[in-house]
């Protein structure tokens, strides 16, 4: 029988907030001697985590890589965070995932204290969602999509394009992607030999191959500028390209990776690439920004900023 206590458990939530500690440190930390200390450790041991010695000047402890590890010790705070992100989970935009977070939850709160308890619903009763969602993404096809990813071998899947037609792909899996409301796959299309972005909550049936492929990194920079130019600028008939006179990080500050692509010029210009669904839509968000420009590219943008500049004169009575 081992003789689990407070101070036990205490090293164990030591042992799994940080990667390797020095005996000393464990020593200071729980105020215990060296012998204390290893018996702790064994008792730890026996309950069946994977604590391994390391070696060094003073010699150490940490988890063992893979080790079997029994339900883990929280600090207040801790657990706090993961109820709130659970509950969060549970009306998020992965369907499927909401069921195994209420049971996770469940088990949580069980093992809490009222005091905890309280604070979790403090927190939550803080918290006030301004958007409601979207498109859900199933989460047995971000697995699918993971798994292919993981083991760099081809899926096939049924898709629906941004017109509305349903099509049926092959690709290479390279990456997930994903926004505060959408997730994305950065895939290579071994048929017209070009990556493409997917996005999840349009596909269907994902099926994984046998067919393996080979690596084809690319850097993050680039995987980032690929996806917003996907989604900013690629699915819209109306597309501009205007230079704004303030440098990148303030530019996005009002246009995100989400909406625009923003590159900075170095001399306090940036370029700022998008696309939009209409002229107008367009010309009335450019306008209202409060940032200096100039429209390079979009004649049918710029037709639509002398139109609607018309109207506005006219109704300010300023003509």
């Amino acid at each position: 029988m081992t003789r689990t206590t407070g101070r036990t458990l205490e090293l164990l939530g030591l042992l799994q907030a940080r990667r390797e500690w020095s005996g000393a440190e464990l020593r200071e930390r729980l105020e215990v001697s060296a012998r204390t200390l290893r018996r702790d450790i064994d008792d730890l041991r026996e309950l069946g985590y994977g604590i391994e010695a390391t070696r060094g000047r003073h010699g150490g402890y940490r988890l063992g890589a893979g080790a079997a590890v029994p339900p883990l010790t929280l600090s207040v705070d801790e657990s706090v965070a993961i109820a709130v992100g659970l509950r969060a989970a549970a009306t998020g935009v992965v369907t499927g995932i909401e069921e195994a977070s209420a049971r996770a939850l469940a088990k949580l709160e069980q093992s809490l204290s009222a005091a905890t308890r309280r604070q979790i619903v403090e927190v939550e009763q803080a918290m006030v969602p301004l958007s409601t969602r979207h498109d859900d993404v199933d989460v047995s096809v971000v697995t699918t999509i993971a798994t292919a990813i993981a083991e760099r071998r081809r899926m096939q899947v049924d898709y629906t394009r941004h017109d509305g037609e349903e099509v049926r792909r092959v690709v290479e899996s390279h990456r997930v992607v994903h926004t505060a409301e959408r997730w994305y796959l950065v895939a290579w299309d071994p048929e017209r030999e070009a990556w493409r972005t997917l996005r999840v909550d349009r596909m269907q049936h994902p099926l994984i191959l046998r067919e393996e492929f080979p690596r084809r990194d690319i850097p993050d920079d680039a995987l980032r500028q690929f996806t917003a130019r996907s989604i900013t600028t690629a699915p819209y008939r109306h597309r501009a390209r205007f230079r704004m006179h303030a440098p990148a990080d303030v530019v996005t500050r009002h246009f995100d990776a989400t909406v625009a692509q923003v590159v900075d010029q170095g001399d306090g210009t940036s370029i700022l690439t998008a696309g939009s669904d209409s002229p107008e839509e367009f010309a009335l968000y450019i306008g209202i920004c409060g940032i200096a420009f100039e429209l390079l590219d979009g004649d049918e943008v710029r037709q639509a900023m002398i139109e609607i500049a018309a109207r506005l004169v006219r109704g300010a009575g300023a003509d």
